[in-house]
């Protein structure tokens, strides 16, 4: 009988005990684990065929910026393709420092990250750059007319430009324009590509290109702009009566300036007609800044009429005129003989 009151008073005692111990928190963690735990590295691959672009996830292009700011009036034109938005940031800059428009190749099926995979030989930019007919097709056009120099940039992929870069130069003319191409790539040289899309474009003159990381900076794309400045010829307004070419001595006035900006886009043909037996007048097509005087034309004059109306002088006529030159390489004579007869073509061209 004692030793059953024995039992029980132990057992009472060890429930007691076992109540009065406090608990830990299931979801309380020791900071000693957390600082245990092994730093996550991310290896590097050894070869970056896709160069910069493969880095970031594709930026989808905005409406509109397969021919963002392009000017007709500019003749500098910074053309690019960029899938991650790289490639674009360099294009930007030369853009900014050039005063160039911008324009952006966009292809018709933009890359995805899954594509931009270089580790995976059956994605679509490992298919495309194994192949050299491979023709991605443009979601847009981009028009180079008026443009003399055109800055071309893209990525390196696999060692080469992306394909779509082969459709854009072949689907364009670029006679009379200095094509300067620029890549990005993080260590991949600019190498034959720019050889290349030149032996594919036929025709321009394409001088040698660079290699940028997508971080380079204003001052070092400053240099090499001056160093590959493209010297434009200096050009002056011409003037031909039925394709006969006459000196002019143009005045300096706001008539000539905006007369010279109507040529730059192109010749100017003004269809005139004898008047009075003393000069040839024609429309212009549109109204120029005018500051008319009263004077007496003489044979060679060249006047700007009610603002929109241009007068070649063989004889002589006084009246409200704004001097826009004189012919100066033929006598009153030779004028008469050039001018008198009608239905006579004025050509305004800057060459």
């Amino acid at each position: 009988m004692l030793y059953l009151l024995l039992v029980l008073l132990m057992t009472v005692c060890l429930a007691a005990c076992a109540a009065g111990s406090p608990t830990e928190s299931p979801g309380k963690t020791d900071s000693s684990e957390t600082d245990a735990l092994p730093a996550v590295i991310e290896e590097k691959p050894e070869k970056e065929p896709l160069g910069d672009e493969q880095a970031e996830a594709p930026v989808p292009p905005e409406d509109g910026a397969g021919a963002d700011a392009q000017d007709p009036q500019n003749s500098v034109l910074v053309v690019v393709f960029s899938a991650t938005g790289n490639t674009r940031g360099v294009a930007e800059k030369i853009a900014a420092l050039t005063g160039a428009d911008l324009a952006e190749i966009i292809p018709a099926q933009p890359y995805t990250a899954e594509d931009l995979n270089y580790s995976d030989r059956t994605t679509r930019t490992s298919l495309e750059q194994n192949d050299p007919s491979a023709r991605p097709e443009l979601a847009s056009d981009i028009s180079l007319a008026g443009y003399s120099t055109v800055y071309l940039g893209y990525p390196i992929w696999w060692g080469q430009a992306p394909r779509i870069l082969s459709t854009f130069v072949e689907s364009h003319s670029f006679d009379g324009i200095t094509v300067i191409p620029f890549c990005t790539s993080g260590s991949s040289d600019i190498g034959q590509s720019g050889e290349t899309l030149a032996a594919q474009a036929g025709s321009g003159t394409w001088l040698q290109g660079r290699r940028f990381p997508g971080s380079v900076t204003e001052d070092v794309l400053r240099q090499w702009i001056e160093e590959t400045a493209v010297v434009q010829p200096e050009t002056s307004l011409h003037l031909y009566i039925n394709g006969t070419e006459v000196a002019v001595a143009w005045e300096s006035n706001e008539s000539v300036s905006a007369l010279t900006e109507l040529a730059a886009s192109g010749p100017l043909a003004i269809q005139t007609s004898a008047y009075g037996g003393f000069e040839q007048v024609g429309p212009i097509g549109t109204a120029l800044p005018r500051d008319d005087v009263q004077l007496t034309a003489q044979p060679g004059d060249i006047v700007l009429y009610s603002g929109n109306q241009l007068v070649v002088f063989y004889g002589s006529n006084s009246w409200a005129y704004t001097r826009l030159g004189k012919i100066t390489d033929r006598t009153a004579q030779e004028l008469s003989d050039l001018l008198g007869a009608d239905g006579t073509t004025v050509t305004l061209v800057m060459e």
